[in-house]
């Protein structure tokens, strides 16, 4: 049995549907089917859920604590405070009713990646999430500049949005893991035609419409049909075109 890949891709609010996406996955696949998870942007949230075995924490999140201005504030500029409140974000994930599991994350089997960008080269490099310093690593791949300004290093080097550079990562991941003798690849992303297939092991998960309006509708309703979206659209991708065996 060869070994399995999924490759989550951000979206800001888009990220919604990889909620719904990863929802599908866990109830389809299990939370030890993947033997690597690659992440940028918004996607190590649903990375580091999944492999914590609590995807639905993360969907109730993304149901009930993201919309209006919870999240994303514009006026938050005119107050000298960072547009994107990630902030408020991760003290969720360290609170009772939303925290991440991470002595359950750190166990899995999966090895877990994330995409982030070096400031000053504007290059691409991969980060172990399995670190104490996780919650940092969050913070630095999705901060998008000027939404977040906060100044984000990680050993020595300032990382920024990986979402920025995934287009020079992507191809040479897939490479790699082609080369490792990787069987199957799934990749979510939450904006269709937004990749095309490089090979014939690459499965792409993408909406086959967006509720969203655009990348920071923050309107609670389009932000649950999103969810409900993405655990739709995976669900006919792999119940009534199912290639990938258990």
């Amino acid at each position: 049995m060869g070994k399995r890949a999924l490759i989550l891709r951000g979206g800001t609010i888009e990220g919604a549907f990889a909620a719904g996406a990863i929802k599908f996955l866990h109830k389809k696949f299990g939370p030890d089917y993947f033997d690597v998870i690659y992440s940028t942007s918004v996607g190590v949230f649903e990375q580091a859920f999944y492999a914590a075995r609590e995807p639905h924490v993360m969907e109730n999140i993304w149901r009930n604590d993201i919309y209006g201005n919870k999240l994303i504030n514009f006026f938050n500029l005119f107050k000298g405070r960072p547009i994107l409140n990630l902030d408020y974000l991760i003290r969720l994930f360290q609170s009772e009713d939303s925290r991440l599991n991470l002595k359950t994350l750190y166990a899995s089997k999966a090895q877990l990646l994330c995409v982030v960008t070096n400031y000053n080269t504007r290059e691409p490099a991969i980060i172990n999430l399995k670190s104490e310093e996780i919650f940092k690593i969050m913070r630095a791949t999705c901060a998008l500049p000027f939404l977040y300004t906060n100044k984000i290093y990680i050993d020595g080097v300032r990382y920024i949005d990986g979402g920025l550079s995934i287009g020079k990562a992507f191809d040479s991941i897939i490479k790699k893991l082609d080369a490792e003798g990787f069987s199957e690849i799934i990749v979510v992303v939450s904006k269709k035609n937004l990749i095309k297939a490089s090979s014939s092991i690459v499965k792409i998960l993408e909406p086959s419409k967006m509720p969203l309006f655009y990348q920071f509708d923050t309107n609670r309703k389009r932000i649950i049909r999103t969810i409900e979206q993405g655990f739709n659209d995976a669900r006919l991708l792999f119940d009534e075109n199912d290639k990938i065996k258990t």
